[in-house]
């Protein structure tokens, strides 16, 4: 493999944004394999968008779920319909509301009372009919890193129970232009315990069995995304036990299953590609000095997320602890800190590993350096 990436190292040049499709199709098998019943897959657009990859996506029988106005047009520009898509987010605007309406969106999945209104305004202006799932915020503390729990009493996603009755009130009003469809919750990212799956579930069914009692047509039950991926090497997500765990919750649960991974799914399918620069040394430390950074790869500034760092050639003599370090003026600009690292010189072409989700997407041209360039691999 280090001399496939060095090939396109030379061809493309770096930084470079390299991705497998193959471990994206496995990846997915292994999720729809966890699980017996039938599940409908709407990956998370936000962890990878680039085009051939949603496109191959496509292909098998995947939907999407979205949080913008652009992430749909992507997705229909990729050769997705309006039937394809989840609309997420808490600050749908206007805009996107009805751009979302006139592509005949599957769900929105409403995160608070004014946001439902808005869509019940806009779909009875238009003569629409809007599909929508309450998302429930369970107040499960899915331990993970603080910026990235979602379904928590201090976090600005879902509603707990208590704002359902005036839910259903803004749906009885704007009836028949809002239907009720389903419930959804998303608890976090990067979680690789089931027991805070388990628990969102069991909050959630009697909820949804709520609604139904009352005479909504509930078709969809959401279990989110979130499923992690084993960064530092330690501990892989157990997806067949989630699965069978995930069924014998939902045995009695008479709807579609749908789920939302995004990370699971392509987080492992990718490394990027940097050029050491330099190789600096001080009295206190040793910095090995890339061509990327903080603006390609935000997650080791932002959750200070662990990526491994490897040579493409197989190295032997050890350098000892080293900070690899980008091109931006900021101290944050740092991709592992203290990381013992093969010995490498100015030329030399590392693998930052496992940034297949929320790399590139994150990337910005700040102190107006190029984006790198990104590849799919079939």
């Amino acid at each position: 493999m280090g001399h496939g990436l060095s090939r396109l190292a030379q061809r493309y040049g770096t930084p470079l944004y390299v991705y497998s499709f193959e471990r994206v199709s496995q990846n997915l098998q292994a999720l729809r394999s966890a699980f017996s019943r039938p599940l409908r897959v709407h990956y998370a657009v936000k962890a990878n968008f680039h085009h051939g990859l949603l496109k191959k996506l496509k292909k098998l029988n995947v939907g999407v779920d979205v949080v913008s106005g652009g992430e749909i047009k992507r997705a229909l520009e990729c050769g997705f319909k309006g039937q394809d898509i989840i609309f997420s987010g808490v600050a749908k605007s206007e805009e996107e509301i009805k751009f979302s309406l006139r592509q005949g969106i599957h769900i929105f999945n409403v995160e608070s009372p004014q946001e439902l209104i808005r869509i019940g305004q806009i779909a009875r202006a238009l003569k629409k009919v809007a599909s929508v799932s309450f998302r429930l915020n369970p107040n499960v503390n899915p331990k993970t890193h603080p910026y990235i729990t979602t379904g928590f009493r201090e976090n600005k996603f879902g509603m707990d129970k208590s704002y359902f009755p005036e839910l259903l009130k803004i749906v009885r009003k704007y009836s028949p232009r809002l239907a009720l469809v389903g419930l959804d919750f998303h608890i976090g990212s990067q979680l690789l315990d089931i027991a805070p799956f388990e628990e969102a579930v069991r909050r959630a069914v009697p909820l949804f069995k709520d609604l139904q009692s009352l005479g909504y047509p509930m078709k969809h039950f959401d279990i989110g995304g979130g499923t992690g991926i084993p960064y530092e090497g330690k501990k892989s997500f157990n997806m067949a036990a989630y699965g069978r765990r995930m069924e014998a919750l939902l045995k009695d649960v008479d709807a579609e299953i749908l789920c939302e991974p995004g990370r699971y799914l392509v987080g492992d399918a990718g490394v990027l590609l940097t050029k050491v620069e330099y190789v600096k040394k001080n009295p206190y430390k040793t910095f090995v000095i890339v061509n990327t950074g903080m603006h390609h790869l935000m997650r080791p500034a932002l959750y200070q997320a662990f990526h491994k760092i490897l040579p493409i050639k197989e190295k032997y003599k050890n350098m000892g602890k080293v900070d690899v370090v980008g091109p931006i003026c900021e101290s944050s600009d740092w991709l592992a800190q203290k990381r013992p690292m093969p010995q490498v010189s100015p030329g030399e072409i590392l693998a930052i590993c496992d940034t297949g989700a929320y790399g590139y997407v994150m990337a910005s041209d700040y102190n107006l350096h190029d984006k790198p360039t990104e590849i799919l691999l079939d």
